[in-house]
């Protein structure tokens, strides 16, 4: 059997057209590269030809705003080497080197930036900062967890960093990284407050060596372009790996070395990203074609270019290599692709409990019908169906109303009978004896406009919702609500009169 609830929502149609609209600013430039080793036989020699190198970099990145890397070893006079096969350390003075060569941005989430302990790592923010260098991937105070880094004069681009191993040793709680499900809620909840920003995510992951990412890394950055990024680059492998789309946005495996003394054939070819960004998504990628030559990044002589080109077509065959300035290329995938309808950044399966077990919710877009559905198999074989004749911003589960078992969390953005207004809304349904979802509360409102919401587990046991929401003074607050009687209720505002992206961080805290 098939039980179908069907929930009355309106669309907002039709609008005007302005009859004078501002000239859009020009795309802004941001250009990835990949792993930087200032340590072993790397760091004699940049000592050699740091002066031709900074001129070569800066040509190459002449058109970028931003540049950013993976800095692959600690910059620190402490000595403290941690217990593992290869260590890595730097001399912080090389900190001002990168600044000088035109980098603006280095990610410490990777899996050497603790090869000399916490005291290492600090030091490195330390001197990477003191160098005018912005540092991602790194919260001095371990509860902050991933926070996007903002690029550009009006903030129109962010850039989350993570890495993808443990170390298990103290201070890894500083580095961005390990829980893969906690960075994609990081991400969803930040592009659904923030649509008009466009959101790189930079990666250290995979298998090194490896000229194909695993199935997990496959999942993985498609998760993360359903969850709001606009691209997903990679690092770690040393070698540059497959290049694809996924709902028309790029993602790039392993850009490989940057600058590196590993001299393998397929670690010396590297690859250089440069994304230009407009209106919260990727307008163009090129792809800049390295090689390194004694560790140090020139530009691919025609060998090298065409051994790219062919590592590239073997790997990444549903991608278009098209020539470009400087020897480069513009990325292009050979079919295009309509991206599909869904309204909002959020997961698209969840499992919820009830008395007759556990069930997986999988969220559905039709795009024939231009809706949202909802839809579990029963204990009676059928399939329970919910039809959502709005838009959605959120799907999500957690035990709202702490009797054990998992509730299903959707957020609709519509009007409701007791409010007219089409805003964004909170709904909770739960499983009944049969396996069926039903509604427990689709309350018109909180106490502010709700903007964005989360159930989180908390110290006592209990489980609440974590909200932002805004108030009639156009101030953000952060708000906590348990589950009282039939519905929510305000347990108490952890913040009030806050900017939204103070509002957006005091969400995670």
């Amino acid at each position: 059997m098939i039980l179908r609830v069907r929930i009355a929502g309106a669309f907002l149609l039709g609008g005007t057209l302005a009859a004078c609209q501002p000239t859009p600013p020009p795309p802004l430039r941001v250009s990835l590269v990949g792993d930087v080793l200032l340590a072993r036989d790397a760091a004699p020699a940049l000592a050699r030809d740091s002066a031709a190198l900074s001129q070569r970099t800066r040509r190459g990145w002449s058109g970028s705003r931003y540049v950013v890397g993976n800095l692959e070893c600690p910059l620190t006079t402490h000595r403290q080497p941690a217990a593992k096969p290869i260590v890595f350390r730097g001399e912080p003075r090389w900190a001002s080197w990168l600044r000088r060569a035109g980098f603006t941005h280095l990610s410490l989430a990777n899996n050497h930036s603790l090869d000399q302990h916490l005291p290492g790592l600090r030091d490195t923010d330390a001197a990477t900062r003191a160098a005018g260098l912005g540092v991602l991937g790194f919260q001095p105070d371990s509860t902050a967890g991933c926070l996007p880094t903002l690029l550009g004069p009006d903030s129109s681009v962010a850039v989350l960093a993570y890495s993808a191993f443990r170390e298990g040793r103290p201070g890894e709680g500083c580095v961005c990284g390990r829980d893969f499900a906690a960075l994609c809620e990081r991400l969803a909840a930040y592009k659904t407050l923030f649509p008009e920003r466009a959101v790189l995510v930079y990666l250290h992951w995979g298998s090194e060596y490896a000229g194909r990412p695993g199935d997990e890394q496959r999942e993985q950055a498609r998760a993360l372009i359903d969850h709001g990024a606009a691209a997903v680059v990679g690092a770690h492998p040393h070698v540059a790996q497959t290049v694809e789309y996924y709902r028309g946005r790029p993602i790039l495996y392993s850009l490989g070395n940057f600058l590196f003394d590993q001299q393998g054939p397929a670690t010396t070819l590297a690859l250089q990203a440069d994304f230009d960004l407009q209106g919260g998504q990727v307008v163009a990628t090129y792809l800049r074609p390295l090689q390194l030559r004694q560790a140090l990044p020139h530009p691919a002589d025609a060998r090298a270019r065409a051994a790219l080109a062919a590592r590239l077509g073997r790997y990444s065959p549903e991608v278009e290599l098209q020539p470009a300035a400087a020897g480069g290329w513009r990325l292009q995938p050979r079919q295009l692709v309509a991206t599909d309808s869904l309204t909002g950044y959020f997961r698209r399966q969840v499992a919820v409990a009830g008395p007759a077990g556990v069930a997986q919710v999988r969220l559905r877009y039709l795009r024939h019908a231009g809706q949202h559905q909802a839809w579990l198999p029963t204990a009676d074989g059928g399939r329970s169906v919910v039809d959502f004749s709005f838009p959605l911003y959120a799907f999500a589960a957690g035990d709202v109303d702490n009797d054990g078992y998992r509730d299903l969390l959707v957020g609709p953005v519509k009007a409701t009978r007791f409010d007219s207004s089409r805003q964004r809304r909170l709904f909770v349904y739960s499983l009944d004896t049969l396996g069926r979802l039903q509604p427990r509360w689709r309350g018109s409102r909180l106490t502010f406009q709700l903007l964005y919401f989360r159930a989180e587990r908390a110290a006592d046991g209990r489980t609440y919702v974590r909200t932002i929401e805004r108030a009639p003074n156009g101030r953000y607050c952060v708000g906590r609500y348990r589950w009282q009687g039939f519905g929510l209720a305000l347990d108490s505002f952890l913040g009030q009169s806050l900017g939204l992206d103070a509002a957006y961080r005091r969400f995670f805290l």
